[in-house]
């Protein structure tokens, strides 16, 4: 029978906590980035209200595209909650200076 070692048990609870908190970065952390983006699009984008939210809405799915494919490429996983809650507070604080 073999038996693993202590540290080998402790770098995959490592390496497993790193990844679920990279994915629940990229699943929340993105989406709040997205909404806020498309709150911002939505009041900056200059055309009829209707066809601004629209674009804003479409503009979004990039936005959170880009923030999933960023979080999983940053070194480490407090690096991109950091961010992305930096950057949606950001966008949010903008939006309540322009409206």
């Amino acid at each position: 029978m073999i038996s693993v070692n202590s540290n080998f048990k402790h770098l995959i609870s490592l390496q497993l906590f790193n990844i679920t908190s990279r994915a629940l970065a990229a699943i929340f952390g993105g989406y709040l980035v997205a909404a806020t983006a498309c709150g911002l699009f939505a009041i900056i984008i200059p055309l009829v209200a209707v066809q601004s939210a629209l674009t804003a809405m479409m503009l979004s799915f990039a936005v959170y595209a880009a923030a999933i494919i960023w979080v999983f490429s940053v070194k480490h996983h407090l690096l991109a909650w950091r961010d992305l809650l930096g950057l949606s507070s950001l966008f949010y604080l903008i939006i309540l200076l322009v409206s």
